[in-house]
């Protein structure tokens, strides 16, 4: 049984990087500082966005183990610890503490030092 797949331009497709062999999609704006600026902002916030899932994830691990007397057994306590978490999140991101949104910088803007 053959299948037939639907044929898309060539410029439809993303190209393939000859030296990682991985497929990237080419950034025309790359020397516009307002889009390298935008890319570093989206950057840091997907790091905080990462590392506080990170922790809400750590979190509720410690639920598992805590006593009905605990500060993560009450609904109050627990909103203000992952409000907590988010504030730390947004801290070490900005500090880019993780690395992630350097690495995400240097993917979308090849030559960039993040």
């Amino acid at each position: 049984m053959q299948q037939n797949f639907p044929q898309f331009p060539a410029a439809a497709l993303p190209q393939q990087d000859p030296e990682t062999n991985a497929a990237v999609a080419p950034a025309s704006d790359a020397a516009n500082p307002a889009y390298r600026k935008q890319v570093q902002d989206a950057a840091v916030k997907f790091e905080g966005m990462f590392v506080k899932q990170l922790l809400h994830q750590m979190r509720q691990s410690n639920e598992a183990f805590s006593d009905k007397d605990s500060i993560f057994s009450n609904q109050r306590d627990r909103d203000m610890l992952d409000f907590a978490d988010g504030q730390v999140a947004d801290s070490l991101a900005s500090q880019r503490a993780f690395g992630i949104a350097d690495l995400i910088v240097k993917q979308l803007l090849p030559g960039s030092k993040g």
